[in-house]
């Protein structure tokens, strides 16, 4: 146990720290973050229109007529059909703000490249007939979910090439007595140029080849194989659920960490799981990262299950306590009561539970899923404090999903009761003030 612990905090935990810290992950983390208040937005409306109720849809004919259905779905239009801009804008303005340069400007440019990249034509069918429309930013498509790998990139490489100008004083420099505003726009004029240059001339390149534009490229090169080796399958999901916990183990939010890689490649599934259900059809994809939320009962680890458990098996004090104390932030998926106060983190013993909790029920949801005994994530995005079973409810829009998450909280229960039965023994002798023989002969307790 001791050489457990000490390679997590002297190899593991600084390499998980650094790469937690770096600067691009960090922009893109945060990026997305910044956005999801919108697509919750978007996500309420979305329930509004297809909320799961029989004669729900006829219900809104009868009371605002048959326009409405498409009249309440306006806001899913302008959050989620159109979030690649909001997504290039955001990650560079994270990533200018921590170069300390002028974000909006940084932020501005990065939408006028991802525009310049992105094709202004779409086709429509008129009776029958198909004609290309010329100069039309489309709500969805690249503008939608399957433009946000170029979005990433044209965040990252737009704001590099503007510091890259900034730092070296590549700049137009006004005299002393202009305001502050102007100068700074006059900052990002010449660097600004060659940005607009340099990807014009990219997009030219993807003109003379056979995907004629970069999103079709990265979408067919990078997208469409990790969506079907790493994102949407189960070893993929095991994988998740496993770096996410080992990297609580170490205190770090593991979440926010591998979400920040993983979700480019969630969000264009959860979209086709919305354009589905809109069309009356079964959601195709079970992983989408509210396949995650589902699994992440009471916080990541699943440790509402471990807070039951030590209010309903615990005999010694401090760990009655500890349930009590930890009920409320754990009906709502706040987890750092139990990961720092029982402790879970740096914890070697409690590493197994922690890690097994989650890959059983993340197989057991998949399978569940995937032999449509249980419906499938629709693609809405809720808040991700709403309390489990109401969580698995609006996530599915069916009964089942709530189910589902009742049964997991019973196998996490079952996986951590040898567990916590161990420690609490040894506490309630602590209590009691019975020595413990094994740490007088310098061993390990459990419960350190």
């Amino acid at each position: 146990m001791e050489k457990i612990q000490r390679f997590l905090e002297t190899k593991l935990l600084p390499a998980a720290t650094k790469v937690a810290g770096q600067r691009h992950l960090a922009a893109i983390r945060d990026g997305f973050i910044s956005f999801i208040p919108f697509l919750i937005i978007g996500s309420i409306f979305i329930i509004i229109q297809d909320f799961p109720a029989p004669g729900w849809q006829e219900l809104q004919v009868k009371l605002f007529g048959e326009f409405f259905n498409q009249f309440i779905i306006l806001p899913k239009r302008v959050t989620y059909d159109i979030m690649s801009i909001f997504i290039v804008a955001a990650i560079s303005y994270k990533l200018a703000q921590s170069y300390r340069i002028d974000a909006f400007s940084a932020s501005m440019l990065s939408i006028s490249a991802f525009i310049l990249l992105t094709p202004i034509t779409t086709t429509i069918d008129i009776d029958g007939t198909s004609h290309v429309v010329e100069k039309v930013i489309t709500v969805g498509g690249w503008y939608g979910t399957n433009g946000i790998i170029v979005a990433i990139i044209t965040a990252l490489v737009v704001t590099e090439m503007f510091n890259f100008f900034i730092k070296k004083g590549i700049i137009i420099k006004m005299p002393d007595g202009v305001p502050p505003a102007v100068s700074r726009a006059f900052s990002a004029l010449l660097p600004g140029f060659v940005i607009i240059v340099v990807m014009l001339l990219v997009r030219l390149l993807f003109m003379q080849t056979p995907y004629e534009n970069i999103h079709d490229f990265i979408y067919q090169v990078v997208s469409l194989p990790m969506q079907s080796l790493v994102a949407n399958n189960i070893f993929g999901a095991i994988g998740t659920v496993f770096a996410i916990s080992l990297l609580w183990c170490l205190g770090l939010n593991g979440g926010t960490i591998v979400n920040g890689i993983m979700r480019p490649f969630w969000v264009p599934l959860q979209d086709e799981n919305l354009a589905a259900i809109e069309a009356g059809k079964v959601a195709p994809n079970i992983i989408t990262e509210q396949f995650f939320d589902m699994i992440w009962i009471g916080g990541a680890g699943a440790t509402l299950a471990v807070v039951l458990v030590l209010l309903y098996k615990a005999k010694s004090k401090q760990y009655k306590e500890l349930g009590k104390m930890s009920l409320a932030p754990g009906l709502f998926n706040i987890n750092e009561p139990i990961m720092f106060g029982l402790p879970v983190v740096l914890n070697p013993v409690l590493m197994l539970p922690l890690l097994l909790g989650p890959i059983v029920i993340t197989i057991v949801n998949y399978t569940a899923m995937a032999l449509e005994i249980v419906a499938r994530p629709t693609g809405v995005i809720i808040p991700w404090t709403t309390p489990p079973l109401i969580q698995g409810f609006l996530i599915t829009g069916h009964w089942s999903g709530a189910l589902l998450q009742l049964v997991d909280i019973v196998i996490v229960m079952l996986i951590w009761l040898p567990f916590i039965a161990v420690m609490d023994k040894k506490k309630v002798a602590e209590e009691a003030g019975v020595p413990d023989s094994k740490n007088s002969k310098g061993k390990m307790s459990v419960s350190s």
